[in-house]
Protein backbone atom coordinates (compact mmCIF):
# COMPACT_ATOMS: atom_id res chain seq x y z
CA UNK A 1 0.00 0.00 0.00
CA UNK A 2 1.09 3.44 -0.68
CA UNK A 3 0.27 5.80 2.34
CA UNK A 4 -0.28 9.13 0.89
CA UNK A 5 0.16 12.49 3.15
CA UNK A 6 -0.32 15.11 0.82
CA UNK A 7 -1.04 16.43 -2.60
CA UNK A 8 1.74 19.57 -3.33
CA UNK A 9 2.41 21.31 -6.52
CA UNK A 10 5.33 20.13 -8.65
CA UNK A 11 8.31 20.39 -8.36
CA UNK A 12 8.88 18.22 -5.53
CA UNK A 13 10.34 19.23 -2.49
CA UNK A 14 13.90 18.60 -1.69
CA UNK A 15 14.03 17.31 2.47
CA UNK A 16 12.71 13.60 2.41
CA UNK A 17 10.92 13.85 6.43
CA UNK A 18 10.35 10.73 8.44
CA UNK A 19 7.24 8.77 7.75
CA UNK A 20 5.29 6.88 9.84
CA UNK A 21 7.39 3.74 9.62
CA UNK A 22 10.65 5.82 10.15
CA UNK A 23 11.88 5.77 7.13
CA UNK A 24 12.08 8.96 4.69
CA UNK A 25 8.74 9.57 2.63
CA UNK A 26 8.94 9.90 -1.07
CA UNK A 27 7.30 12.06 -3.90
CA UNK A 28 5.16 10.49 -6.80
CA UNK A 29 4.28 13.13 -9.65
CA UNK A 30 1.63 13.38 -11.97
CA UNK A 31 1.56 15.93 -14.15
CA UNK A 32 1.55 19.26 -12.43
CA UNK A 33 0.93 17.47 -8.90
CA UNK A 34 3.26 15.72 -6.48
CA UNK A 35 1.79 13.22 -3.78
CA UNK A 36 3.98 13.21 -0.79
CA UNK A 37 3.97 9.23 0.02
CA UNK A 38 5.44 6.20 2.30
CA UNK A 39 5.44 2.55 0.40
CA UNK A 40 5.09 -0.54 2.07
CA UNK A 41 2.58 0.48 5.01
CA UNK A 42 0.71 -2.10 5.81
CA UNK A 43 -2.63 -0.15 6.60
CA UNK A 44 -5.25 -2.81 8.00
CA UNK A 45 -1.96 -3.70 10.37
CA UNK A 46 -1.86 -0.17 11.64
CA UNK A 47 -5.74 -0.55 12.36
CA UNK A 48 -4.50 -3.03 14.67
CA UNK A 49 -2.39 -1.09 16.82
CA UNK A 50 -2.78 -0.39 20.46
CA UNK A 51 -4.56 2.80 21.64
CA UNK A 52 -1.01 3.94 22.35
CA UNK A 53 0.83 3.15 18.94
CA UNK A 54 -2.07 4.16 16.87
CA UNK A 55 -1.90 7.78 18.58
CA UNK A 56 1.91 8.23 17.96
CA UNK A 57 1.09 7.46 14.40
CA UNK A 58 -1.58 10.02 14.31
CA UNK A 59 0.90 12.36 15.44
CA UNK A 60 3.94 11.42 12.77
CA UNK A 61 1.36 11.80 10.29
CA UNK A 62 0.23 15.39 11.30
CA UNK A 63 3.90 16.33 12.31
CA UNK A 64 4.46 15.51 8.61
CA UNK A 65 2.19 17.48 6.97
CA UNK A 66 2.72 20.19 9.34
CA UNK A 67 6.60 20.00 8.21
CA UNK A 68 5.64 19.80 4.00
CA UNK A 69 3.41 23.03 5.19
CA UNK A 70 5.86 25.09 6.47
CA UNK A 71 8.05 24.87 2.85
CA UNK A 72 4.81 25.51 0.65
CA UNK A 73 1.09 25.18 0.06
CA UNK A 74 -0.61 21.36 0.21
CA UNK A 75 -3.76 19.76 0.48
CA UNK A 76 -3.70 17.60 3.72
CA UNK A 77 -4.93 14.29 3.49
CA UNK A 78 -6.72 12.61 6.40
CA UNK A 79 -4.87 9.86 8.12
CA UNK A 80 -5.17 6.21 6.99
CA UNK A 81 -5.22 7.18 3.11
CA UNK A 82 -3.75 4.80 1.05
CA UNK A 83 -3.48 3.60 -2.49
CA UNK A 84 -3.10 -0.01 -3.41
CA UNK A 85 -0.67 0.83 -5.70
CA UNK A 86 1.31 3.36 -7.96
CA UNK A 87 -1.17 3.17 -10.71
CA UNK A 88 -3.95 3.71 -8.48
CA UNK A 89 -2.75 6.96 -7.23
CA UNK A 90 -1.82 8.15 -10.59
CA UNK A 91 -5.55 7.50 -11.60
CA UNK A 92 -6.87 9.71 -8.64
CA UNK A 93 -4.52 12.05 -9.30
CA UNK A 94 -5.21 12.52 -13.44
CA UNK A 95 -9.30 11.88 -12.39
CA UNK A 96 -8.85 14.62 -9.56
CA UNK A 97 -5.84 16.97 -11.11
CA UNK A 98 -7.76 19.83 -12.14
CA UNK A 99 -9.58 20.46 -8.87
CA UNK A 100 -6.85 19.25 -6.78
CA UNK A 101 -4.52 21.96 -8.83
CA UNK A 102 -7.55 24.92 -8.43
CA UNK A 103 -7.78 24.18 -4.55
CA UNK A 104 -4.11 24.39 -4.43
CA UNK A 105 -3.89 27.67 -6.18
CA UNK A 106 -6.67 29.17 -3.97
CA UNK A 107 -5.18 27.98 -1.05
CA UNK A 108 -1.74 29.75 -2.05
CA UNK A 109 -0.54 31.85 0.62
CA UNK A 110 -3.33 30.82 3.22
CA UNK A 111 -3.57 28.66 6.09
CA UNK A 112 -5.87 27.50 9.11
CA UNK A 113 -5.54 28.60 12.41
CA UNK A 114 -7.20 27.60 15.61
CA UNK A 115 -8.44 30.34 18.01
CA UNK A 116 -9.82 29.40 20.77
CA UNK A 117 -11.29 31.85 24.16
CA UNK A 118 -12.30 31.57 27.86
CA UNK A 119 -14.57 34.19 29.09
CA UNK A 120 -14.24 34.99 32.71
CA UNK A 121 -18.17 34.76 33.82
CA UNK A 122 -19.62 37.36 36.40
CA UNK A 123 -20.11 35.37 39.99
CA UNK A 124 -23.92 35.11 39.95
CA UNK A 125 -25.08 33.73 43.61
CA UNK A 126 -28.57 33.21 45.19
CA UNK A 127 -28.46 34.63 49.03
CA UNK A 128 -28.72 31.49 50.98
CA UNK A 129 -31.15 33.27 53.40
CA UNK A 130 -34.08 33.37 51.20
CA UNK A 131 -36.69 31.13 51.03
CA UNK A 132 -40.05 30.09 49.12
CA UNK A 133 -41.02 32.73 46.50
CA UNK A 134 -38.39 34.76 46.98
CA UNK A 135 -36.14 32.11 46.82
CA UNK A 136 -37.90 30.99 43.83
CA UNK A 137 -37.17 34.46 42.10
CA UNK A 138 -33.59 34.68 42.30
CA UNK A 139 -32.96 31.52 41.14
CA UNK A 140 -35.31 32.82 37.73
CA UNK A 141 -33.14 36.10 37.90
CA UNK A 142 -30.09 34.51 38.04
CA UNK A 143 -31.16 32.27 35.34
CA UNK A 144 -32.26 34.83 33.05
CA UNK A 145 -28.62 36.54 33.65
CA UNK A 146 -26.78 33.40 32.29
CA UNK A 147 -28.99 33.55 29.56
CA UNK A 148 -28.00 37.34 28.70
CA UNK A 149 -24.20 36.50 29.69
CA UNK A 150 -24.45 33.73 27.28
CA UNK A 151 -25.63 36.40 24.23
CA UNK A 152 -23.63 38.67 24.99
CA UNK A 153 -20.66 36.32 24.47
CA UNK A 154 -22.40 34.94 21.36
CA UNK A 155 -22.27 38.66 20.30
CA UNK A 156 -19.01 39.54 21.11
CA UNK A 157 -17.01 36.36 19.17
CA UNK A 158 -19.17 37.12 15.72
CA UNK A 159 -17.74 40.94 16.84
CA UNK A 160 -14.23 39.66 17.31
CA UNK A 161 -15.18 37.73 13.75
CA UNK A 162 -15.98 41.14 11.88
CA UNK A 163 -12.74 42.83 13.69
CA UNK A 164 -10.59 40.75 12.24
CA UNK A 165 -12.39 40.89 8.70
CA UNK A 166 -12.22 44.54 8.61
CA UNK A 167 -8.34 44.75 9.28
CA UNK A 168 -7.68 42.56 6.57
CA UNK A 169 -5.84 44.00 3.76
CA UNK A 170 -8.29 43.23 0.39
CA UNK A 171 -4.72 44.25 -1.60
CA UNK A 172 -3.36 40.47 -0.57
CA UNK A 173 -6.31 38.44 -0.44
CA UNK A 174 -7.64 35.72 -2.95
CA UNK A 175 -10.95 37.12 -4.57
CA UNK A 176 -11.63 32.95 -4.86
CA UNK A 177 -10.85 32.37 -1.47
CA UNK A 178 -11.90 34.98 1.36
CA UNK A 179 -11.47 34.61 4.77
CA UNK A 180 -13.67 31.69 6.24
CA UNK A 181 -14.60 30.51 9.66
CA UNK A 182 -16.00 27.35 11.12
CA UNK A 183 -17.35 27.25 14.60
CA UNK A 184 -16.78 23.38 16.34
CA UNK A 185 -17.73 21.91 19.24
CA UNK A 186 -15.64 23.58 22.27
CA UNK A 187 -13.51 21.34 24.79
CA UNK A 188 -13.29 21.37 28.90
CA UNK A 189 -13.40 25.11 29.77
CA UNK A 190 -13.44 26.70 26.46
CA UNK A 191 -16.13 29.68 25.68
CA UNK A 192 -15.31 29.62 22.01
CA UNK A 193 -13.66 26.87 19.34
CA UNK A 194 -13.09 28.34 15.87
CA UNK A 195 -11.12 27.86 12.54
CA UNK A 196 -9.81 30.87 10.75
CA UNK A 197 -8.36 30.75 7.02
CA UNK A 198 -6.40 33.54 6.67
CA UNK A 199 -3.76 35.19 4.92
CA UNK A 200 -0.11 33.91 6.72
CA UNK A 201 1.56 37.29 5.65
CA UNK A 202 -1.36 39.09 7.34
CA UNK A 203 -1.86 37.28 10.82
CA UNK A 204 1.07 38.76 12.88
CA UNK A 205 -0.60 42.29 11.96
CA UNK A 206 -3.83 41.17 12.50
CA UNK A 207 -2.72 39.61 16.01
CA UNK A 208 -1.18 42.82 16.97
CA UNK A 209 -4.60 44.98 15.30
CA UNK A 210 -6.38 42.71 17.83
CA UNK A 211 -4.81 43.68 21.34
CA UNK A 212 -7.27 46.75 21.67
CA UNK A 213 -10.41 44.29 21.47
CA UNK A 214 -9.30 42.32 23.99
CA UNK A 215 -7.97 45.60 26.12
CA UNK A 216 -11.71 46.42 25.37
CA UNK A 217 -12.88 43.11 26.50
CA UNK A 218 -10.59 42.30 29.54
CA UNK A 219 -13.00 39.23 30.40
CA UNK A 220 -11.69 37.45 27.67
CA UNK A 221 -8.18 35.51 27.08
CA UNK A 222 -8.17 34.30 23.63
CA UNK A 223 -5.14 32.49 21.86
CA UNK A 224 -4.21 31.62 18.37
CA UNK A 225 -2.53 28.51 17.25
CA UNK A 226 0.48 28.46 14.97
CA UNK A 227 -0.04 28.40 11.25
CA UNK A 228 -2.16 24.75 9.98
CA UNK A 229 -2.37 23.07 7.01
CA UNK A 230 -5.76 24.11 5.73
CA UNK A 231 -7.63 20.55 7.61
CA UNK A 232 -10.92 22.31 7.74
CA UNK A 233 -11.02 24.13 4.78
CA UNK A 234 -10.55 21.83 1.85
CA UNK A 235 -13.53 21.42 -0.91
CA UNK A 236 -13.30 17.61 -0.25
Amino acid sequence: MLYTFAILLAPAPDEQPLGITGKPIEYLQCDRLIAAIEPDVDIEAMKLLPEQSLMQAIIHHDRLICELFNQRTLLPLRFGTAFVSIAALETYLQTEGERLFASLQRLDGYAEYLITGNAIAPKLEVATNLKGKDYLLAKRSQYLQQEQWRSQLQKEVLDYRQTITDHLNPDNLNPEYPPAFQHVETQGSEDVRVYALLPRSQVEYLQEALRSWEAQHPHWQIAWSQALPPYHFLDA
